[in-house]
C-alpha cells in the first residue's frame, strides 16, 4: 500500500486541511466537518467512520465500528455486511456520536482489554 500524500502530510501538523485540499469535492463536501483520525482522535465503538484508501484517495467504506483490535477494524456497512480493514491503509474520518449506549460500550471493551 502506497500513501500517496505521506510525504506531503508529514510536514504538517494539522493533517486534516491538507487531505481535504487533495480530495475530490464530493468526498470532501462528505467529511468536512469530521474529525481526522490521523490528527490524534481516537477511535470508539459506535463511530461512524468514513474509510478514505491511501492509495487512490477514493471513498471506500461507511459504517459504524462494531470491533477495534490493534490495527484491524471492524465495521458494519450500510446495515447488510460487516467489513475488516486495516487502519494504516486508510485515512479515516470520524463523526462522533454521543449517547449513553457508546460510553457502557466503550467502558466494556476497555475492561476486556485490561483483563
Amino acid at each position: 500500500m502506497i500513501d500517496i500524500l505521506k510525504p506531503i502530510l508529514d510536514i504538517y501538523d494539522t493533517k486534516k486541511e491538507v487531505l481535504l485540499f487533495y480530495l475530490d469535492a464530493s468526498i470532501r463536501s462528505q467529511v468536512d466537518n469530521f474529525d481526522y483520525e490521523g490528527d490524534g482522535f481516537d477511535l470508539f465503538l459506535n463511530d461512524t467512520i468514513y474509510c478514505i484508501n491511501k492509495s487512490t484517495l477514493g471513498l471506500e467504506h461507511v459504517g459504524k465500528i462494531l470491533a477495534i483490535k490493534d490495527n484491524k477494524i471492524t465495521m458494519k456497512v450500510k446495515y447488510k455486511y460487516s467489513v475488516h480493514l486495516n487502519k494504516d491503509n486508510h485515512h479515516i474520518f470520524i463523526k462522533r456520536r454521543k449517547c449513553k449506549k457508546n460510553d457502557r460500550d466503550f467502558y466494556k471493551a476497555l475492561l476486556n482489554s485490561l483483563g
